[in-house]
């Protein structure tokens, strides 16, 4: 059963099998070209902390998801994660501040993104457009690492590993006690999206490191899917584009005009890719990604 809140919110027990692990729910309605994607953002109850791993697009939606969980609160921390510095994943981290103050933790340079004048200007036009971000501010996290971190819960470890490919600040969350694997945006149904093309050998590193760990659950930011096959997908999908961008850069090294449409290029049209994709699928938005996708590893190789 999935419990709606009000703004959007929604508690989605049925994502979890564990009390433990709360998976929310954030429908992103009313935002035009975003109309009718999700994301999702986690709380861990363990015995020492009450951990929060994301706080998607408002402040608002954090004090719903908090009003959720207090009967969890006593006798608990409460920390905060940033998984980066996305605005569906980071807007929400000014309800950490002033009298509900908590640590935010997150990769270094998700810090820096979240200071930087590229998110202001984001930012302000989001405002101009949006209702819903009126009472966002641009909130860093207040401990940050490089190589990874560890939270000791007492009954559950949070271990929380640097990820990039999606961006360079993206980290992933492994409880080893759950064999749980929090991918966020480094795993997505149909695919994945890569930031660029210096992006591309760190997303393959990365998902080959999340395969390792032998979850036996993922929980990922906006796929509504609990399946590790999705990491062996989405690894599979990538060596498919590297594979084909290499055949053909055997006898062509394509123009820019050439990669302006890059799956003609490899022969790798989107219905190939979502051939036994099941559920619904933001078309216009994913096969975009795929045709990004090949041309930041058409890049990569290039270089």
């Amino acid at each position: 059963m999935t419990m709606a809140g009000a703004g959007g919110v929604f508690f989605v027990p049925e994502m979890s099998d564990d009390a433990r692990v709360r998976v929310f729910r954030r429908n992103l309605s009313a935002l035009e070209e975003f109309e009718g994607m999700e994301v999702d953002a986690y709380a861990i109850i363990t015995d020492r902390y009450v951990v929060i791993l994301d706080t998607m697009l408002c402040p608002d939606d954090v004090a719903l998801m908090m009003q959720s969980l207090q009967d969890e609160l006593a006798g608990r921390e409460i920390l905060c994660v940033n998984s980066h510095a996305d605005w569906d994943h980071a807007y929400g981290n000014g309800y950490f501040t002033g009298t509900r103050a908590a640590p935010i933790i997150a990769h270094e340079h998700c810090r820096t993104r979240l200071q930087s004048e590229e998110a202001r200007s984001e930012l302000a036009d989001f405002q101009n457009r949006y209702p819903i971000f009126a009472n966002v501010a641009l909130v860093p996290p207040t401990i940050t690492f490089i190589r990874d971190l560890t939270i000791h819960g007492g009954n559950l470890t949070i271990q929380l590993l640097p990820a990039p490919g999606h961006h360079l600040d993206h980290i992933a969350a492994w409880i080893p006690e759950l064999r749980l694997l929090l991918a966020f945006d480094a795993v997505e149904k149909p695919v994945p999206l890569i930031e660029s093309a210096a992006g591309a050998p760190y997303m393959f590193a990365t998902l080959e490191s999340l395969i390792a760990l032998q979850p036996q659950r993922v929980l990922c930011s906006h796929s509504k899917t609990t399946s590790p096959q999705l990491v062996q997908d989405n690894l599979a999908y990538l060596r498919e584009i590297e594979q084909r961008c290499h055949a053909m850069l055997q006898t062509h090294r394509p123009t820019g005009p050439e990669l302006a449409h890059p799956s003609q290029l490899i022969n790798y049209p989107f219905d190939e890719v979502i051939a036994g994709v099941t559920g619904p699928i933001d078309r216009s938005f994913y096969s975009q990604a795929h045709e990004n996708n090949i041309r930041y590893i058409m890049e990569w190789l290039m270089s």
